[in-house]
C-alpha cells in the first residue's frame, strides 16, 4: 500500500471534475444503495474509516440480454479484490484528499483491464469520517483481441491477439498473436507481469516469426524484455528501465493493401521500383529517473543507450542506376549504430482536468492542465562503438488549457544533432488541439500540426492517408519529409442502449505530405462515421468511418477513389505528448520510465 507522505498543502496538485456519464452515475448509485450511505456532498479533510471496494463483473443486470450473457462470467476472472486495492493511494485512517483519489482513479484507468472507474466518498458513521468507495468494471478476460484496418483496395491489415488478459484474476497477460500484411504474415507470443513478486516492477517479454505470405519462407523476427519500476504515483521519488528489443523485418510501403512502386523523376520511362527494403533494429537501454515536487515536478533522467540500426534494399540491379540512386536517396532511411549516454531535464505539473467522450464514450478521462517541459541531451561517440560522433538535443514545450469541459493544448519541439560539419538531423514541429466544451449535441475537436526537416540526413519520412489523418484518401498514398495536417471533427454525445455506447462523427480532414515546401498542395476530404464502445470489453472506441476525397481545382489523382471506407479501433488521431510519453524518462529513441 501506498504510504502518504508529508507535503505542505500549498503544493497540492489540482483536479478539475465534471459530471460522470448516465453509466457511471447508475453504477455509483447502485453501489450507494448497497453500502446504506449516501455520497458525501463534502467529504475534504475527513477520515476515512473505510474502504469498499465494488468490482463489477463483465456482464450485469443492466447489460444486453442479462438472462443470456451473465452466466459466461464463469468464464471470465475477476480482478481479484488485492489486486483493486494495492492501487489505492489512500488507506483506512488516513485523511480523505479528493486529489488523491482522483490519483487512485487516474492510475486505475491505466489497466487495459479496468474500463469502468470510479473513486469517490460516502458518509461515514460520524460526520467527520468517510467511506472510501471504489469502483471498478472488469472487462472480458479470456477474450479474441483483434484490429484490422479496411479500405477501398481491401484488407490493408489484420491484427489477432487471442489472450488471457487477468490470469486468474491477478492482471497478469499471456497471449499469442497474429498479425497480417498483404505480403507477409507475423505469429508470436508475450507475456506481461504488472507486479513481479508483488512488488511494484513490470516485466514483459515477446518474441515474435515473420513469414511471407506468398512462399511462406521466414523473412525477420521480433523480441522485447524488460523490466521497469514506474513513477507510479505523482509522490514516487524514484524509477528505473531496464531491457532490449529487436526487430529483423522486410518492410513496405502500402497504398490501398498493394505494395507501391516508385517512379524516378530523373527517368522517363515508368520505373516502378518496389517500395520494399530490408531492416534490422536493435535497442537495449537502462536507465533511472529521480522526480522531485508534487503539484509542480522537476525530474532528473539519465541513463545509457545502444541502439543500432541496418537498412538495404534486394537486388535492384535490373532497374536503371538512376532511379535506384534516386530512390534510395529519397526513400532508403541511413543505416546508423548509436552507443551513448543520455540526460534529461522534465518540468510539469501533476494538475488535471477530468471529462467524458473525448478519446472513448461514456467513460471518465484525464488529461493532464498546465505545462510540461522536457530538454534532453545525447551524446554519441565512435569511441563507444558508434556510427558518428555527434551530440544530439531535444527540446519540447507544451501547455495545456481547460476550456470549461473542455481543453486546448498547444506544443512544440525541436531536435538537433550536431556533427563536425554541423546539423546532420534538424526537426522542428507544433501542433494545436481544441476539445470544445461538452455541448448538448456533443464536441468538435480540431487537431493541427506541422513538421519541417531542415536537415534529414537519416532520410525519415511520414506517410499520410487512410484511416487517421487523411481519411477518404488510400492507405499511406503521401509521403514526404515533411508533413502540415488539419482535423476538424464534430462527435456527438453517445446514446446508452443496454450500456453499449452509440456515437456519431462528421469530418473534414485537410493534409499533404511533401519533400520541399514548393511541392506541398493542400489535400481535403468530408466524410462521416459512428463510434461504438462496448464496456465490457474495451475502453476503445469501434470505428467505422466513410471518406470522401474532394477534387479541388481538378480530377481526383490516378488511384483515388471518390469514396473509401475505414474500419479500425481508437480515434483517428489522438493528443500529442511530448518527448513520447506522459510522464518520465525519454531516451533518444524513446525508451521511457513514467506512468
Amino acid at each position: 500500500m501506498f504510504a502518504t507522505p508529508s507535503f505542505a498543502d500549498d503544493d497540492a496538485p489540482v483536479s478539475r471534475v465534471g459530471k460522470y456519464s448516465s453509466y457511471e452515475q447508475a453504477s455509483i448509485d447502485a453501489a450507494s444503495r448497497s453500502a446504506n450511505a449516501p455520497v458525501d456532498p463534502s467529504p475534504e479533510g475527513k477520515i476515512i474509516e473505510r474502504v469498499e471496494i465494488v468490482r463489477l463483473e463483465v456482464f450485469e443486470k443492466r447489460d444486453p440480454l442479462p438472462k443470456f450473457t451473465r452466466p459466461l462470467n464463469v468464464f471470465h476472472a475477476t480482478s481479484k479484490r488485492y489486486v483493486v486495492a494495492r492501487e489505492i493511494l489512500l488507506k483506512v485512517g488516513d485523511r480523505y484528499r479528493a486529489v488523491v483519489a482522483d490519483e487512485t482513479a487516474r492510475n486505475l484507468r491505466g489497466l487495459s483491464q479496468l474500463s469502468l472507474v470510479v473513486v469517490t466518498a460516502l458518509r461515514g458513521s460520524s460526520p467527520d469520517k468517510v467511506k472510501l468507495l471504489v469502483i471498478t468494471k472488469d472487462v472480458w478476460s479470456l477474450r479474441l483481441n483483434w484490429n484490422l484496418q479496411y479500405g477501398a483496395g481491401g484488407l490493408q491489415s489484420l491484427d489477432i491477439e487471442p489472450s488471457e488478459r487477468n490470469l486468474a484474476g491477478t492482471q497478469q497477460t499471456g497471449s499469442v498473436r497474429f498479425s497480417y500484411l498483404p505480403e507477409s504474415y507475423l505469429f508470436g507470443a508475450g507475456y506481461r507481469v504488472p507486479r513481479l513478486d508483488g512488488r511494484r516492477l513490470e516485466l514483459s517479454a515477446d518474441a515474435n516469426v515473420i513469414l511471407n505470405s506468398h512462399s511462406g519462407a521466414p523473412e525477420g523476427a521480433t523480441s522485447a524484455v524488460s523490466v521497469r519500476r514506474p513513477l507510479y504515483s505523482t509522490r514516487t521519488d524514484w524509477g528505473y528501465n531496464v531491457g532490449f528489443s529487436g526487430r529483423s523485418e522486410v518492410l513496405r510501403r502500402y497504398v490501398d493493401a498493394q505494395v507501391s512502386t516508385y517512379d524516378a523523376k530523373a527517368t522517363e520511362e515508368k520505373d516502378n521500383i518496389p517500395f520494399v527494403y530490408r531492416a534490422k533494429r536493435f535497442t537495449a537501454l537502462a536507465g533511472a529517473v529521480r522526480s522531485f515536487g508534487w503539484a509542480n515536478k522537476f525530474d532528473i533522467a539519465f541513463g545509457a543507450e545502444m541502439n543500432l540500426r541496418q537498412y538495404r534494399t534486394d537486388d535492384l540491379s535490373a532497374f536503371s542506376p538512376t532511379a535506384v540512386d534516386e530512390f534510395m536517396r529519397k526513400n532508403i532511411p541511413v543505416s546508423d549504430n548509436r552507443v551513448g549516454p543520455y540526460v534529461e531535464l522534465r518540468a510539469y505539473t501533476t494538475n488535471f482536468t477530468r471529462v467524458l467522450d473525448v478519446e472513448s464514450l461514456g467513460l471518465q478521462e484525464d488529461f493532464r492542465l498546465g505545462y510540461n517541459g522536457v530538454a534532453r541531451v545525447y551524446p554519441v561517440a565512435r569511441a563507444f562503438g558508434s556510427s558518428r560522433d555527434l551530440l544530439g538535443t531535444y527540446l519540447g514545450a507544451q501547455y495545456t488549457f481547460a476550456l470549461g469541459q473542455g481543453l486546448m493544448r498547444v506544443t512544440g519541439e525541436t531536435t538537433n544533432e550536431f556533427t563536425g560539419n554541423g546539423i546532420s538531423d534538424g526537426a522542428v514541429s507544433g501542433s494545436v488541439r481544441v476539445v470544445s466544451p461538452r455541448l448538448g449535441i456533443g464536441r468538435v475537436i480540431f487537431d493541427g500540426a506541422v513538421l519541417y526537416r531542415y536537415a534529414n540526413y537519416l532520410n525519415r519520412n511520414v506517410q499520410l492517408g487512410g484511416s487517421g489523418r487523411l481519411r477518404g484518401f488510400p492507405t499511406n498514398f503521401f509521403v514526404g519529409n515533411d508533413f502540415v495536417a488539419g482535423n476538424l471533427e464534430y462527435r456527438s454525445r453517445p446514446i446508452d442502449i443496454w450500456s453499449v455506447q452509440f456515437a456519431g462523427a462528421a469530418f473534414w480532414d485537410v493534409g499533404d505530405a511533401f519533400n520541399t515546401w514548393s511541392a506541398f498542395s493542400l489535400k481535403q476530404s468530408l466524410g462521416t462515421g459512428v463510434r461504438i464502445l462496448f464496456p465490457q470489453f474495451d475502453r476503445i472506441v469501434f470505428r467505422v468511418d466513410v471518406g470522401f476525397p474532394l477534387a479541388i481545382g481538378g480530377a481526383l489523382p490516378a488511384g483515388v477513389s471518390p469514396v473509401a471506407a475505414f474500419v479500425s479501433f481508437g480515434q483517428a488521431f489522438t493528443s500529442d505528448v511530448i518527448g513520447g510519453t506522459a510522464v518520465g524518462v525519454v531516451s533518444p529513441t524513446g525508451g521511457y520510465l513514467g506512468q
